[in-house]
């Protein structure tokens, strides 16, 4: 995961008794000249940073008043919540309470804490209490140093999945828990130092300094994590998730052809997709569509819209999820679109951060050459591989890999290939049974996956938010080889009309003749030949419903119409 920018606390974290430590300055300055942004999160009223800390321009924005306010460069500021009421301010006042009051807050000795909480509760105020050692601040209760970095966050145009958050109070939990890294100081509190991905040792702003000048020096993250961050691979009523952290690894998922390898691959991303991360997806089978009900995610192609180049970059700017649904296209003409455009995605995620990881389905027959790890930026990572041919990726590509899951795998030249990967070539042969025989809802993590833990870690596979369709669009209107075509007949000599797409049966259907239509139904032909060519089980069980009802009811002329509304319901798109 790209570093993009440094989320820093101020009092007790880089500076001491409000003046900021020279070599965090110097820090500060080192990280900006690398392309990293960096802010300031305080609770301090705005004003009363600009005494201590000076002209702001240091940074590349502020966020004051934990979380109430944003200072842009420039000295623009927004105010993110209501002032301060004024009876509240009258009444503490006539109790002889000393304050001060901000914008949004009110800050005071943390022992009038029961005065202030009976005040809220007595004049009904829509106020939180958040405490900083010996002080705390009086808040609109939407407001944090969470929703108030991310406010600044957004306008700079920053993921904060790509943001190092750096603290020492107890009023930098929600700046830590909004970061993607979290680090505390060795000084702070015991129980943010629980919380944190990494504590810098030390006893003071200095060591703070050294550590910026070191992480900021990196292209990515650091490794290390706490595991809030986590996909659930696994849920199983009564029992913990099965969870694992996937930011920064690559992924290989391998397993024959429908064995559940894409469903898997789909968990992942509507995962990541859920926790803010942006997603892109490069489809050649239309297996991932159904992403499209996530939130901010487009489904582009399939027979419609495809970007290139200078459209892609623009949709890449808007931070959105994309899947690029390449069904429609011939063999060659998708290894050419991925050729240009994934290392496109992977220069952009360079210069950007985001998007957060990029999958790449049927990958071996896009990486299979000696310079195809070139197409991919591996020092990022974060990548995604879905393969039934594990063997032909590339040597440079599969030993990049740091997760390897598996579905059933029948193949014994596949299984040595991810024996292979999991350094245990010699013996591959105990990997045969156990992954040949998974069930189409099951999956096993194998070395060098860490959470493996050098053994066959099976699981079954969690459920999914969206409903996967196999491969679709591809066959909505894209036919099917020849030999699998629907063959229309009447007593078990063909009528010499077929159909080779999902709408042509629909309109092959309409336009034969009702004794023709009345026979198939009986046999039950249309539903068992969408279960065996597209494997579609769920389209297929709803048609051979129809095909019930519509015998029962003798409304046989108007089965077409059913069908076409099951096929718009499933796949979501309408017959064209």
């Amino acid at each position: 995961m790209r570093l993009r920018v440094i989320a820093t606390d101020y009092d007790g974290t880089i500076a001491t008794d409000g003046v900021l430590h020279p070599v965090v300055r110097d820090a500060i300055d080192t990280a900006r000249r690398q392309g990293v942004l960096v802010v300031i999160v305080t609770g301090r009223i705005l004003s009363e940073l600009r005494d201590v800390a000076g002209d702001l321009n240091f940074v590349d924005g502020v966020v004051a008043e934990n979380g109430a306010v944003i200072s842009l460069a420039g000295g623009h500021t927004v105010q993110l919540g209501q002032s301060p009421p004024m009876s509240l301010v009258t009444a503490l006042t006539e109790r002889g309470i000393d304050f001060k009051v901000g914008r949004c807050v009110i800050e005071m000795d943390a022992g009038f804490s029961a005065v202030a909480m009976s005040l809220i509760r007595e004049q009904e105020l829509p106020l939180a209490i958040s405490f900083n050692r010996q002080r705390m601040m009086l808040l609109p209760a939407s407001i944090s140093k969470s929703s108030g970095l991310q406010q600044l966050l957004g306008i700079l145009g920053v993921s904060r999945h790509n943001a190092l958050g750096i603290g020492d109070a107890e009023n930098d939990h929600e700046l830590l828990r909004c970061c993607e890294y979290a680090v505390a100081v060795q000084w702070g509190s015991e129980k943010l130092k629980q919380c944190a991905d990494h504590v810098v040792a030390g006893n003071g702003p200095a060591a703070v300094g050294a550590f910026l000048k070191h992480v900021s020096s990196q292209v990515r993250l650091p490794l290390e994590h706490s595991g809030h961050h986590k996909v659930v691979l696994e849920a199983v009523e009564g029992q913990p998730p099965f969870e694992m952290v996937i930011r920064g690894r690559n992924v290989l998922i391998a397993g024959d052809t429908q064995s559940g390898k894409s469903w898997l691959a789909g968990l992942l991303m509507e995962q990541m997709i859920v926790q803010g991360y942006t997603v892109y997806v490069f489809d050649p089978e239309g297996d991932y569509a159904s992403l499209g009900a996530l939130p901010n995610t487009v489904v582009l192609g399939g027979g419609h819209f495809l970007p290139e180049t200078e459209n892609l970059l623009l949709l890449l700017q808007q931070g959105l999820n994309v899947v690029l649904n390449l069904s429609h296209l011939d063999h060659q003409t998708k290894a050419d679109y991925i050729h240009t455009h994934l290392p496109l995605v992977a220069k952009f995620r360079r210069e950007r951060g985001y998007p957060h990881r990029i999958l790449l389905d049927e990958s071996h027959y896009f990486l299979n050459g000696i310079d195809d790890d070139k197409l991919l930026d591996l020092d990022l990572a974060a990548y995604t591989l879905v393969t039934w041919r594990p063997s032909e990726l590339s040597a440079s590509v599969s030993k990049a890999m740091d997760i390897v899951a598996v579905t059933r795998l029948a193949e014994k030249n596949e299984v040595d290939a991810i024996a292979a990967l999991s350094g245990d070539a010699t013996d591959p042969a105990r990997w045969y049974e156990p992954l040949a025989n998974l069930a189409v809802d099951e999956a096993a993590l194998l070395p060098p996956t860490a959470e493996a833990k050098g053994a066959l870690r099976g699981f079954r596979v969690a459920p999914r938010l969206t409903q996967h369709v196999r491969h679709c669009t591809k066959y909505l209107d894209k036919a099917v080889d020849a030999q699998k075509a629907f063959v229309f007949s009447e007593n078990g000599t063909p009528t010499g009309r077929t159909s080779a797409t999902l709408c042509d049966l629909v309109t092959g259907i309409a336009d034969c003749a009702t004794h023709v239509i009345y026979g198939h139904l009986q046999r039950h032909d249309f539903s068992r030949w969408i279960g065996h060519v597209f494997g579609d089980n769920d389209l297929a069980g709803s048609v051979r419903i129809l095909e019930s009802q519509h015998l029962a009811s003798d409304t046989v002329p108007a089965f077409s119409e059913a069908l076409d509304g099951a096929i718009r319901e499933r796949y979501h798109a309408t017959r064209r």
